[in-house]
């Protein structure tokens, strides 16, 4: 039940950072807080990951962005995200799922360089959208499989 509630919340996400290329701090709150209280209270995350575990995946999904970041090529939010999706994932979820968001990511720049158009090109992509599809899709693998 939880997994739908959390799918639901990346969708949010998604859909906010297309529409505003930004993800604001209310929806990723959203999840912080149940995640870091399943974490206080039942001593492990929202999908099963322990303390330890969510932690590294916080640390992992979270130190590639902020270079990013540092480098001026994502947003302060995607950094977040992604360091969110590894608290909620843990670091082998958070490891995939920024696998996926990268192969997700490419293809997007690649869509990107390959349209023709005669207006001017987006300052950035989405990139909060590659990391929910990575985490969307670790998320059904490890409920559905």
């Amino acid at each position: 039940m939880i997994w739908s509630l959390i799918l639901a919340w990346a969708f949010a996400v998604a859909v906010f950072d297309i529409r505003q290329r930004r993800i604001p701090n209310v929806l990723l709150v959203a999840l912080a807080v149940p995640a870091v209280l399943a974490l206080a209270v039942n001593r492990q995350g929202l999908l099963g990951a322990g303390i330890q575990d969510s932690l590294l995946g916080l640390l992992l999904g979270a130190a590639p962005l902020l270079a990013g970041y540092l480098m001026r090529q994502v947003g302060a939010g995607d950094v977040k995200l992604s360091g969110l999706q590894g608290l909620v994932l843990g670091v082998d979820g958070a490891g995939k799922a920024l696998l996926v968001s990268g192969i997700v990511l490419g293809l997007m720049s690649a869509l990107a360089l390959l349209e023709k158009t005669t207006e001017k090109p987006r300052a950035r992509l989405p990139a909060g959208v590659a990391l929910v599809v990575g985490f969307v899709s670790v998320v059904l693998a490890v409920q559905l499989l």
